[in-house]
């Protein structure tokens, strides 16, 4: 018997989506900046170093290749093995050049390879669709829109407050796009944008450009939430189930008192045949008993006849227990 092809976790196949797009020089600059100002290291030494670790093949290419065309820089591409957590391969994008502190400032991210600096050409509307696509590269993540354990989620983490708020800002003056309305968090030393809704999720893969994936999250959410709809009305028809269930049970205790008083044939027929057909039918509800009674018995009634006959059978029931403890109670006197 073959083994079945476990698909990847749902935000990477958004990333690999996102990865293998086609984007032009300047807005591979933007998704590099992005990228490098989220999940990036920059250090000193003999020459400045600047490293991009992700964990998808295609993501690592990107990023190499936006090195090379914008920059004409000339990066390498390692990998290592994590074993822990499950995590897998790492790739690591790494570039050492003396014109570094250059390319830094020219991403807006580091001015003299120490000042943190804002993104301001960045944020203009032609520009910000490929800075957040860097972003959500470096660190970002949806959850899988199929798992019925988990609700829907996405999230990106920023690692300055200023750019995590600048960026929402942004996001949410778009007319386009104000179905999106990011949350903040901070969680630890990460400020965290975050979608709770699953039709904001849906803008947003849109608006990044993950076209399949946002299809295929549309699609598991249909399937979804008609699932969940499905239970809850199967819930509900449980519960009425269980409830005409109980209120058979008493009307049947009501009109077993009033028989053992007065014989059946002492009812009109209409009502001979609702008491009839209530013993022998306890799984019915009233809508059900005024069907069965006007087909079977051939006796037209309707469920508020039903009702107003078993509410009289029950009132005499409780005339009679009354006069039932009444005599009781004088006995033992």
């Amino acid at each position: 018997m073959e083994k079945s092809i476990s698909q990847p976790p749902f935000a990477k196949r958004v990333k690999d989506e996102l990865s293998h797009n086609s984007y032009s020089t300047e807005e591979k600059k933007y998704i590099l900046s992005g990228f490098a100002r989220n999940g990036g290291l920059f250090s000193f030494g003999k020459l400045p170093a600047l490293e991009l670790h992700t964990q998808l093949a295609s993501t690592a290419k990107l990023l190499y290749s936006a090195l090379q065309e914008v920059y004409s820089l000339a990066p390498t591409i390692q990998y290592e093995r994590k074993t822990r957590f499950g995590r897998g391969l790492t790739y690591i994008v790494k570039v050492q050049d003396k014109r570094l502190f250059d390319v830094m400032q020219d991403l807006e991210i580091l001015e003299d390879g120490i000042f943190r600096i804002p993104p301001k050409e960045g944020v203009r509307r032609k520009n910000l669709r490929f800075l957040v696509i860097g972003c959500f590269l470096a660190n970002g993540s949806v959850n899988n829109p199929s798992s019925q354990k988990t609700s829907y989620f996405a999230e990106m983490a920023f690692t300055d407050k200023q750019d995590a708020l600048l960026i929402r800002k942004k996001l949410d003056s778009f007319k386009g796009e104000r179905t999106m309305s990011f949350k903040y968090i901070k969680r630890r030393e990460q400020h965290v944008l975050y979608l709770k809704k699953s039709d904001q999720i849906s803008v947003f893969l849109a608006y990044l450009g993950a076209t399949e994936e946002m299809f295929e999250f549309e699609n598991a959410r249909i399937i979804k939430e008609d699932t969940n709809i499905t239970n809850r009305l199967s819930i509900c028809d449980a519960a009425n189930y269980s409830k005409s269930i109980s209120t058979a049970k008493k009307d049947i205790e009501a009109i077993d008192t009033v028989l053992k008083e007065k014989p059946l044939d002492s009812f009109d027929k209409k009502t001979q045949a609702v008491l009839k057909a209530r013993k022998e039918k306890a799984e019915l509800n009233y809508r059900e008993l005024a069907d069965y009674v006007s087909q079977q018995e051939e006796i037209p009634i309707t469920k508020s006849g039903i009702v107003h006959i078993l509410a009289k059978i029950r009132s005499q029931a409780e005339e009679i227990n009354e006069e039932e403890k009444k005599k009781k109670k004088e006995q033992e006197e």
